[in-house]
């Protein structure tokens, strides 16, 4: 598939659940599933997940006793589905993400955004400029996240200074890193049109977005 259109699709995923479709859940989340299980692992994706299990824990709190106008110790049957969708999307989001990062190289993520771009050139936005800035986001966090993961444990046993020991090492590195990496050119290819039928799938997802709004 091309970039242009992978990052459509990714876009119109990530919004389709944001908006809570059902049909996009019924639909769409079982050609997803099998879509990542031929092309990624969900071991690989797991540590991501890891790391967002407090978000998950804060969303069911959230919905569950918080979402009625009635503070109520045992929590409503729509209420406990309304958290579990609200959870699954976001467990959707993040599948979706780790997906489109592991089949489409950087390059042509940012090439893509480019040409998603190119119409406000015409009215002076700076598009390379913004362009170039994301690429380096990208690099960054991708830079700041091996870091995190090769930081050293800490021995202490108290969690809010584990996690302020852990942040100040990461700092430090962070800091280091930035002197010692040497300045390099980045490359961003120019892609060509996107084949006309393959159009047909971002379509789609805009169809089931706009109808089950």
């Amino acid at each position: 598939m091309h970039p242009v259109i992978r990052l459509a699709c990714f876009l119109l995923l990530v919004t389709g659940l944001a908006v809570t479709s059902q049909t996009m859940f019924i639909v769409v989340v079982p050609l997803f599933l099998l879509l990542f299980k031929a092309h990624c692992t969900f071991s690989s994706v797991f540590p991501l997940l890891k790391r967002l299990r407090w978000l998950f824990l804060s969303l069911l709190i959230l919905y569950l006793w918080f979402n009625s106008p009635t503070l109520t110790w045992l929590p409503s049957l729509p209420s406990l589905l309304l958290a579990l969708e609200r959870i699954g999307a976001l467990f959707l989001i993040v599948l979706s993400a780790h997906l489109l990062l592991t089949t489409t190289p950087t390059q042509d993520i940012i090439a893509a955004l480019q040409w998603w771009f190119r119409p406000f050139s015409k009215i002076g936005f700076p598009t390379e400029r913004l362009t170039v800035r994301i690429a380096l986001v990208f690099d960054t966090v991708q830079a700041v996240q091996n870091l995190y993961t090769d930081t050293p444990p800490t021995t202490t046993k108290n969690p809010v200074k584990k996690i302020s020991e852990k942040v100040a090492r990461l700092f430090a590195q962070v800091l280091i890193h930035a002197e010692r990496t040497p300045l390099r050119t980045l490359e961003i290819p120019e892609l060509t049109k996107p084949p006309l039928w393959q159009w047909v799938y971002p379509l789609f997802l805009l169809l089931l977005i706009v109808g089950n709004g």
